[in-house]
């Protein structure tokens, strides 16, 4: 904004933001709309592992259930499941008794609204923290709208872009250095998925610029906060009772052991190839289950895809050597680290990696954003952004059209 005879008048920047998400809203409502005459969100008789083993059946019926789901899921989602209970019930009152068809569609469409609050909180971040100009914020803004996970996980009911909002935004305070507004995230991120507290925590601890006893404060307060309000809730009894059978359960079902060469093509395809782009499918789960009505990516992709993916890689490691301000990296850098060790060498659920890409695009998206800051190289990398923001359209609106397709509509 600035000043013109004591009046403030809107600058171009400004301006540009309006219009970038006024569209951006426009465009996702629209797509909505598309989709909503489709099968996609017809779930009657349907079953979960659909789509990339996402649970969206389990998660509207569920989650979003008129009663309170006290499974053990619950040790995974424990203050999102209240939530969604809320929800649920308040739609009742609202609108009556509804279809699971119309049910599924309002929580998408809430999740719209969350996926654009999210888009607004990370430009903001990239502009403001990460010194970028209003023209390169909105344009890594765009390749994160444009990539597939996002899209998947703003259309198809499930937790991941509600995390990815929380993420971002405890990035967001953690740089203003907001303490209090920081411990309520990490209660929400613990709250929606529990192991999202590490996350949390990581970036509460390296990217908020104060004390190191007052870091250590913030995880405290939002450890016990987390306790205290999971208690009280409704599924208190549940999550405590279960956490921790439920923990080793979970590590044992869900962990791989693939040859060290599998599992270094899997990370590839899986954070830097399904995360943006619709790369190659089987006509299954990722678990060999539902031949013929179900989908799952595999580690391969075509080749412009896999040339997208190389260039994205070069890109946050120019990124990562040109910022400036190195202590800003530190927390997008040990995301990543965090999410590559627990489902790259440990190797759990990267049979389904998938799932978990939203956990760690936000801190690739930050990685690479000092690429496009001012220096000589930034015309290159503004260029290879737009051809990476070009290869995602061109693999992924075929891809959601061929899930439209297998839903049957």
């Amino acid at each position: 904004m600035v000043k013109e005879k004591g009046l403030r008048v809107m600058d171009r920047g400004a301006k540009a933001r309006i219009c970038f998400f006024v569209c951006l809203g426009i465009l996702f409502s629209g797509v909505f709309l598309f989709l909503c005459t489709t099968e996609l969100y017809n779930v009657s008789g349907g079953h979960n592992d659909r789509f990339f083993s996402a649970d969206d059946l389990y998660y509207v019926e569920h989650f979003f259930g008129y009663d309170m789901d006290t499974s053990p899921r619950v040790i995974k989602h424990p203050l999102l499941i209240v939530a969604g209970w809320i929800f649920a019930r308040a739609e009742r009152i609202i609108f009556g008794e509804i279809g699971l068809k119309s049910h599924y569609q309002l929580i998408v469409a809430t999740q719209i609204l969350v996926f654009l609050l999210s888009a607004v909180y990370l430009e903001r971040l990239l502009r403001k923290h990460f010194g970028l100009d209003w023209g390169s914020s909105l344009l890594m803004t765009g390749l994160y709208s444009a990539s597939f996970s996002v899209i998947f996980y703003t259309f198809i009911g499930e937790s991941y872009i509600i995390s990815a909002l929380i993420i971002i935004m405890s990035f967001y305070y953690a740089a203003e250095g907001k303490g209090v507004i920081l411990t309520l995230l990490g209660v929400a991120a613990a709250g929606v998925t529990i192991t999202n507290a590490f996350i949390w925590a990581i970036i509460a601890f390296f990217a908020c610029p104060v004390s190191i006893k007052r870091r250590l404060g913030i995880l405290i307060s939002a450890g016990v906060l987390f306790c205290a309000v999971t208690y009280v809730s409704p599924v208190g009894k549940a999550f405590f009772s279960q956490i921790i059978s439920g923990g080793i359960r979970s590590a044992n079902n869900y962990s791989d052991s693939f040859t060290f060469s599998e599992c270094l093509k899997r990370i590839f395809f899986a954070f830097f190839g399904s995360t943006m782009f619709f790369i190659h499918t089987a006509n299954a789960s990722p678990f060999g289950e539902f031949t013929g009505d179900a989908m799952s990516f595999v580690p391969s992709g075509s080749t412009v895809c896999v040339l997208a993916m190389v260039l994205w890689i070069i890109l946050i490691g120019v990124g990562i050597y040109k910022g400036e301000n190195k202590k800003l990296l530190i927390a997008p850098i040990a995301v990543l680290a965090f999410n590559l060790l627990l489902h790259g060498a440990v190797q759990y659920g990267l049979k389904e990696g998938f799932l978990y890409s939203l956990h760690h695009f936000p801190a690739q998206i930050l990685a690479a954003a000092p690429c496009l800051g001012r220096w000589k190289g930034k015309k290159l990398c503004v260029a290879a952004v737009s051809v990476i923001i070009a290869a995602e359209l061109w693999a992924n609106i075929p891809g959601v059209l061929k899930m439209i397709e297998l839903a049957g509509g």
